[in-house]
This record gives C-alpha cells, structure tokens and sequence, in this order.
C-alpha cells in the first residue's frame, strides 16, 4: 500500500457579488494517509481528510489505540468497526478507506482488500482478481498511463488504436509491488506538476507492505526538526 502526503485547503471567494471562485491551495506536506494496524492490517484514507476542522491522521490514530489494539482482526471486521465509529462521531462525511490485509479462510490466509465509503456507510470488496492493483482518490493520471489509448477524427469517430502493453501483476514479486506503488503515487505527483489544475497530490510517499500477520514500513515520512 502506497499515500502521498499533501493535505490540500480549499474555499470560496465571492467574486463580483455573485460569482463564486473556488480556490483550492496545498496547507501541507506532512499529512498521513497511510496506517498500520495490529495482525498486518494497513488502512488508508482519500476525500475528505479533516474530521471537524482537523486532520484526519488523530482520529484514526486513535481509532486504532481505542478499538484494534488488544485482538487481531480481520480487515472486514476493520471495516466495520471504522463505519462505527465514524457514525458515533456523527461524521458521516465524503471520506473514503481501502481497508488490507489478510483473513484466515479454511486454515489458509486469503488477501483481502476492501473500500469503504463513509458517507454511505457501504462496504465493497476491491480484490475480485487473482492479482492486481486498485487506487482511487486522484486516479486520472494513472488511468491515463495504463490504458489502452485511441486516435479519434474530428467527428470523434476512432481512427486507429496506439499499440497497448498491460502490466502482467500476476509475475510481480513483492519488489515489483513496491516499485508500482511508488510509481503510481510519483506518476501523479509529476504530472501534477506540469499541469493547469490543483495540485492535491505531493510530498513523501509512505509505503507499508503486507504479509499474513505481520505489516513492515518500507518507507514513512519521520518528524524532524
């Protein structure tokens, strides 16, 4: 599991009296959207990254201290346990969470990778595939690189197809697994860079990897002076 770091302000400014322009500005680079938990669970967050004003890294701290730190849970019983304890907040809010790691299924560990949906409370497994990978958040500039690209007339009518090279996830080793999340999350940030829009995605990449019942950080961004 992959996160930038950048917590992104955003807010109106009345223009004219009536025309409202919204201004969206980087507040930091500092910012943690990437959690590990007991029994090898990581969790990470997207939208909505502040919980009444503040950042949104103390409230799953502390969801983590509060609910997951004296049993092994699996990442569905996570889920449902962060869905609670949202709603017990009374923040049902546009924030987003891939919730990973492993279940224990007829005496084998089975991954498990899920998404879920704050605002509407539902639950969705992620991991239908044998292997692959699964993003959201800013997800445009990674679908742009691996997918299949086609050249279009002027009527919008397809010309020819730009030859397609998939990525064979299936042969990845664990190293190959980190280096594709680092460059996902890196592939955004630079072509954010160069590109006329909000730029939402930046700063240290953290990344955590999985194994059954354990969890390592191969990079997390320290405190320093």
């Amino acid at each position: 599991m992959a996160a930038d770091s950048r917590l992104t302000a955003s807010f109106t400014r009345d223009q004219q009296a009536a025309v409202q322009t919204i201004i969206s500005t980087p507040s930091s680079d500092s910012a943690s959207k990437l959690f590990m938990a007991a029994g090898g669970i990581g969790i990470s967050t997207y939208g909505l990254a502040t919980v009444n004003g503040a950042p949104i890294a103390g409230v799953i701290e502390s969801f983590i201290i509060d609910r997951l730190s004296r049993r092994e849970v699996s990442p569905r019983e996570v889920a449902v346990a962060l869905r609670s304890y949202f709603q017990q907040l009374g923040m049902l809010q546009q924030t987003y969470f891939h919730i990973a790691g492993y279940c224990l299924t007829h005496d084998s560990h089975e991954q498990e990778v899920l998404g879920l949906d704050i605002a509407s409370g539902e639950i969705a497994r992620l991991n239908t595939w044998s292997s692959g990978a699964a993003w959201a958040g800013e997800t445009d500039v990674l679908q742009r690189l691996l997918s299949d690209v086609c050249v279009l007339d002027s009527a919008g009518q397809i010309t020819s197809k730009v030859v397609g090279y998939g990525i064979p996830f299936d042969l990845f080793t664990l190293q190959d697994a980190i280096d594709f999340c680092t460059y996902a999350v890196r592939s955004t940030i630079d072509t954010m860079r160069f590109q006329l829009r909000e730029k939402t995605v930046g700063g240290p990449i953290d990344v955590l990897v999985l194994k059954p019942g354990q969890a390592s950080w191969i990079a997390k961004k320290q405190l320093h002076v």
